[in-house]
């Protein structure tokens, strides 16, 4: 009699193969959280860089900076500092605002959409100096 022998995996094997892919997915979740994070608050800082350099412009035309009330004022940026192109993406995790600071200057601020986020709140002022957390 010949018998048909049909090879498969055992239990055994298949729960050491789930425990591995566990592990390897604990370590590989929270670096990936982490990477971006730091991405989205590199994309803030970006965009607090380039709303310095549209306030210089702003200044140099009109011998005042561009200030706005704060909570989410990154339309009116776009409009007044970018002249209505959407270089503040509106639908990011962040949203952006900008204060007065000391007596001729500014501060552009960058707040997490969320609370409670683990994003930094980042701040910028004339004088190019980023402030993390703000």
């Amino acid at each position: 009699m010949k018998h048909n022998q049909i090879k498969s995996f055992t239990l055994i094997e298949l729960l050491i193969v789930v425990a591995i892919v566990g592990v390897i997915a604990a370590v590989a979740v929270p670096i990936y959280n982490s990477y971006i994070q730091t991405s989205k608050e590199s994309v803030a800082e970006n965009s607090l860089k380039s709303i310095s350099l549209m306030e210089t412009d702003y200044r140099s035309e009109n011998n005042t900076y561009l200030t706005t009330s704060t909570g989410d004022q990154t339309s009116l940026i776009n409009t007044q500092l970018f002249g209505g192109k959407k270089t503040l993406d509106e639908n990011s995790d962040y949203y952006y605002y900008i204060s007065v600071f000391s007596t001729s200057g500014f501060k552009a601020h960058a707040r997490p959409k969320t609370s409670g986020s683990d994003l930094e709140r980042i701040c910028l002022d004339h004088n190019d100096v980023l402030t993390k957390p703000c």
